[in-house]
């Protein structure tokens, strides 16, 4: 999931104390201890939370924090509603994004309490609904979709991103699936997987014979007196975070219709209480509880050791290193959207709670990091001044045997060029763009093994025949998979079909935000590959026929399939759901055309320069180079210069008449 005033405090004597400061914000204590007890806790808090909305383009937030099932200290930061002038206080409702999945991952094993479900039973066992054309679909298990390991594609984003719900989301969901194939065997290596917590949320539906938003309602949201959270934004709800434009005006609300996997709005406040309620056994028997704070990961998730992130179920990690080193276990969930930010923090030990919104961009384990260690070490758990051993290694040539990890490789994106400058003991790391391969960083080699690059340190390791380029903080142990080496294949596939075309969707629907255009290409280095995407993205996939290409890169997070179909006379590339019109096929726009959608958009090509203005409809205008100018969606109705050459997609309904002017 992506990106874009006065105080009022109740203390001990139930005192109201008005404050003026910047912030029209809500203070709150437990019956034991007063704000005093939390003051360098607090002022750190603000702290961090004004230098991101200040400096760092976030536009409001909220933060909570519970002590031992109290809430302590809550506040709100910066306006929900400029226009409206409406502050963020504690039932001001943000999207949480993948905070989402600790709700279908409690509703899961609630269900695994009652003896619905069996978390080590296939998903085909109680939703045979679902299938794929990758026979190995039948081996993912209930664990495997909380634990990153079912190997699905990652994130489906067709419809998933709207300005309003989609209905039919699911149905679209699952009929991708039907046509879809894993990246590897199911159950051996986590790689974060969008699509494991939707089809959970598919799961529990079918289950418990609910609706996911009932399910939630009766068995979580009650149980936890979270009053304030709901699948999408509450309806009517005017106390909304919105999210603000580089122009000061607000954008349209962001609606995630995978709502497992990241569709659920809350509030800190909320959030604190679902922490809370965890803790206490008030959703789940500690049995359950204590399951999903266990290390969950594949076996073959890095060559070595054990994982930077180390996966629990939903939990993004049950054994963070850097809390571990404090003596302190950690158990947190972060989420994040196109607009918003979350941070769930889980101190089981010392049954501390603290929860983090925000609208707007913003680091929000760099900014909860800072509130958990400053309050542990005002409760005294840790000291004020930790220090850690800086590794004195030496620098020293690159052996003989590294040699041989030279190559191209990829994760997620982007694809890497290593190289060695042997004697001099440096690692040169080249990343691909669309001018070719860019010098981004050097590595030194040093006598403890590693390479000490930018911030960080690197490894080259082999295991279950691939090859990685693995990264560590400057004093960690354990890793995270920085790229693996691309797998050569034999290239005896002709890929002539795909080679240089240039495409744009024609199905997006007249809500969705995700938008694909791109182009179909090959490079020399990699024969039996074909590549899709542009501008610093790529999918790199197998060739499995001359119109057909899958995912093979089973390390790779968000992978889709696109292949060549034939429709309406056309050759034209479907990438997961999406369809898109090869260039060469998209007409001119005639002088004054009335243009009416039918079952897929229309697509214009511009015949002179000009200023293209929306009526009635959508529309989304394209550069020559198929880059995003402009899309009345997102943009407002002011319209937008163009240059002869350009592409407009005119998006409707079927039997839309779409209008502009031009």
């Amino acid at each position: 999931m992506k990106r874009m005033l006065t105080l009022i405090c109740c203390c001990l004597l139930v005192v109201t104390v008005s404050l003026t400061t910047a912030a029209c914000t809500t203070s709150q204590t437990s019956t034991t201890k007063s704000l005093a007890d939390y003051e360098k806790t607090i002022t750190a808090t603000r702290s961090e939370i004004w230098k991101a909305i200040s400096g760092g383009g976030a536009s409001s937030a909220a933060v909570a924090i519970s002590d031992n099932g109290k809430i302590v200290y809550q506040e709100g930061f910066g306006m929900a509603n400029r226009t409206e002038a409406i502050p963020v206080d504690s039932n001001t409702q943000f999207n949480v994004g993948s905070v989402s999945k600790m709700f279908v991952t409690m509703a899961v094993l609630k269900l695994c309490q009652e003896g619905k479900l069996d978390l080590d039973q296939p998903v085909t066992t109680y939703l045979p609904e679902f299938t794929m054309e990758d026979e190995r679909y039948r081996q993912i298990t209930v664990r495997m979709l909380l634990n990153h390991t079912s190997e699905l594609g990652g994130t489906y984003s067709y419809a998933t991103m709207t300005t309003a719900p989609a209905a039919d989301y699911m149905g679209y969901f699952l009929e991708n699936l039907a046509e879809s194939s894993l990246k590897g065997d199911p159950g051996i290596i986590s790689i974060y997987c969008n699509d494991g917590f939707t089809l959970a949320q598919a799961l529990v539906e079918k289950v418990s014979g609910l609706s996911y938003s009932n399910y939630l309602s009766k068995n979580i949201l009650t149980k936890a007196g979270m009053n304030n959270t709901s699948c999408y934004f509450q309806e009517g709800n005017t106390n909304v975070a919105l999210n603000y434009k580089s122009d000061g005006t607000a954008a349209d609300l962001e609606y995630v219709n995978s709502l497992g996997a990241g569709g659920i709005t809350s509030n800190a406040q909320d959030l604190c209480k679902f922490g809370d309620a965890i803790l206490a056994g008030k959703i789940l028997d500690k049995q359950w509880v204590d399951e999903s704070f266990t290390a969950q990961y594949g076996s073959q998730t890095v060559p070595t050791g054990t994982p930077k992130s180390s996966y629990g179920l939903g939990w993004d990690s049950v054994n963070d290193e850097a809390y571990q080193k404090l003596g302190v276990r950690l158990i947190y969930k972060s989420g994040d959207t196109n607009a918003y930010h979350a941070m769930l923090y889980l101190l089981p030990d010392q049954n501390i709670t603290i929860a983090l919104t925000f609208s707007g961009p913003v680091d929000t384990a760099a900014v909860t990091d800072v509130i958990a260690k400053t309050l542990l070490a005002e409760k005294g758990v840790i000291s004020t001044e930790t220090t850690e051993t800086v590794p004195t290694a030496k620098p020293a040539p690159v052996p003989d045997n590294l040699m041989a990890y030279a190559g191209y490789y990829t994760l997620s994106g982007n694809i890497l060029k290593l190289d060695f400058n042997q004697a001099a003991g440096e690692l040169n790391i080249y990343s691909n763009s669309d001018t070719g391969f860019t010098l981004v960083d050097k590595a030194s080699y040093h006598d403890d093994g590693y390479f000490y690059g930018t911030n960080n340190r690197l490894t080259l390791e082999e295991n279950f025949g691939t090859k990685f380029l693995m990264e560590y903080t400057q004093t960690g142990v354990n890793g995270s998979i920085k790229a693996t080496m691309i797998p050569p294949l034999s290239g005896s596939i002709s890929p002539a079909q795909f080679v240089d075309k240039q495409w744009i969707t024609i199905n997006t629907l007249p809500v969705d935000t995700i938008f694909l255009a791109g182009s179909t290409w090959v490079m020399n280095e990699f024969p039996g590959y074909v590549l899709f995407g542009g501008g610093g993205y790529y999918q790199l996939n197998q060739l499995i026929d001359e119109q057909t290409t899958v995912a093979n890169l089973k390390y790779t997070r968000d992978t889709m399939e696109f292949k060549l179909i034939d429709e309406q006379g056309k050759t034209m590339l479907q990438v997961g759901s999406f369809k898109l019109i090869n260039i060469a096929d998209v007409p001119m726009l005639e002088n004054d055309e009335k243009i009416t959608v039918g079952d897929q958009n229309e697509c214009r090509k511009l015949p002179a320069d000009g200023f293209i203005k929306p009526g009635e409809g959508r529309i989304l205008v394209l550069s020559p180079s198929l880059v995003s100018i402009y899309d009345s969606l997102t943009n407002g109705s002011e319209g937008t210069a163009v240059t002869a050459g350009s592409y407009v997609v005119f998006i409707g309904n079927d039997g839309d008449a779409i209008t502009y002017e031009y």
